[in-house]
């Protein structure tokens, strides 16, 4: 019986850290937006904003983004599929471990492909801005990855 609370604290971890990099990611990108308003305008007006983009700089953002959420989306969406197989499984009279296991691998996998997506789309932006606009860029990406962090434990304090 403890170890199947064991797999079970383990499995709700690795759903919310999935969950958190996933947040973090939408988070980022719907900052500043509200209900009915275009949200790659609005996007586009805060990126512009913060780092002083050109009408060039913005057209490139746009389009690098646009290509990294099609991609993106279809990683959530399919994370999502798996947790809800997880939960189904969990919720199962007699949960099969190994299944559990396997899930449990398609979802690492799928976070591992979404993260490895998310920095190449920062490194893609990265590109497009000038130095002072690269600092500035990361110094809110660090911030929003960073947000819930105790003091100590933040990057910069280290």
């Amino acid at each position: 019986m403890k170890m199947k609370w064991i797999i079970i604290a383990f499995i709700l971890t690795v759903i919310n850290l999935s969950a958190l990099g996933t947040f973090a990611y939408n988070r980022w990108y719907s900052e500043g937006t509200s209900v009915g308003e275009d949200k790659e305008v609005e996007q586009g007006h805060f990126m512009k904003h913060q780092l002083c983009l050109t009408d060039e700089q913005v057209a490139k953002t746009r389009t690098c983004r646009e290509k990294c959420d099609v991609c993106i989306d279809a990683l959530s969406y399919r994370m999502k599929e798996k947790r809800l197989d997880l939960v189904k499984e969990l919720m199962a009279e007699a949960p099969d471990s190994v299944r559990i296991k396997h899930i449990l691998q398609q979802v690492d996998s799928l976070q591992a492909k979404l993260q490895r997506e998310v920095v190449k789309h920062l490194l893609l932006e990265k590109e497009i801005l000038t130095p002072e606009q690269q600092k500035k860029f990361f110094s809110i990406v660090l911030e929003r990855f960073s947000e819930g962090m105790k003091p100590e434990q933040h990057p910069e304090n280290r």
